[in-house]
């Protein structure tokens, strides 16, 4: 089994604070989004789909202030310069459906989805005042095959302890983590937007987009434990960590 990490762009926002509440009001940033393939005996699978780079995504330019993103970083093009190909994705996991994790969904209408029940709702009817979510995104995907698991279900998705699906619920109502158990390296918890950056990890910041506080709290305190017994806790948008991973096409095994 192997973990890619693909580098799927990178903005500059001028607050970090939207990624730690309270905290570096006013200090710019500039953050990648990365998406994953694993490429499991059984069948690959993504983890999270990032942008589809080819739409006009003038409607989210309000929250990502200077985006930097290339044609060829679109997910299913990557998959194809690895040697993969998109149609066969057996499996797309989504940490959530905010428009920079889920975007590239219709790119793979033969694959089944998993994603948190209560996450798929609330991206097709969010609170008014959650941000993040573009009908534009999944609009077409009311039919494609989906595996829903109930808020806190850890679901083992073939069932050989080699992918965990884990709730960390908080940044949104849905939002869940990834254990990957790869069998050289070791466990790497793709914790997402559960903790955006090393600061919410350590000093218990929530994200500045949060739907439940104390359930952030308790996310990055189950990530926190992970990380003490020696799990490798991958942050969702770490600028300082980003530089010391494997990016695609070297990859974990």
């Amino acid at each position: 089994m192997k973990l890619y990490i693909l580098h799927g762009g990178q903005t500059h926002i001028p607050d970090m604070s939207r990624l730690t509440l309270g905290r570096n009001v006013g200090k710019p940033i500039t953050f990648p989004f990365p998406m994953y393939l694993i490429d499991h005996p059984k069948g690959l699978v993504v983890f999270d789909t990032g942008f589809y780079l080819d739409k006009d995504l003038k409607s989210n330019r309000n929250e990502l202030e200077q985006p930097d993103w290339k044609p060829e970083q679109r997910i299913d093009r990557q998959l194809i310069k690895l040697g993969f190909k998109p149609e066969d994705v057996k499996f797309v996991i989504l940490s959530h459906m905010h428009t920079d994790h889920c975007g590239g969904m219709t790119l793979f209408p033969h694959a089944t989805f998993i994603v948190r029940k209560r996450e798929l709702q609330e991206a097709w009817w969010p609170e008014s005042y959650q941000i993040g979510y573009s009908f534009d995104d999944f609009k077409d995907t009311r039919k494609f095959k989906y595996i829903q698991p109930l808020d806190e279900e850890e679901l083992d998705v073939f069932y050989d302890g080699s992918l965990i699906c884990i709730d960390t619920k908080g940044h949104t109502r849905g939002h869940q983590s990834l254990i990957v158990n790869l069998p050289k390296y070791g466990k790497i918890v793709l914790a997402v937007d559960a903790a955006q950056v090393a600061e919410n990890l350590e000093e218990k910041i929530i994200p500045g987009i949060c739907w439940n506080s104390e359930m952030a709290v308790r996310a990055i305190e189950k990530l926190q434990h992970m990380q003490s017994i020696g799990m490798h806790i991958i942050t969702g948008h770490d600028p300082v960590a980003w530089k010391t991973l494997k990016i695609a096409p070297d990859y974990y095994e």
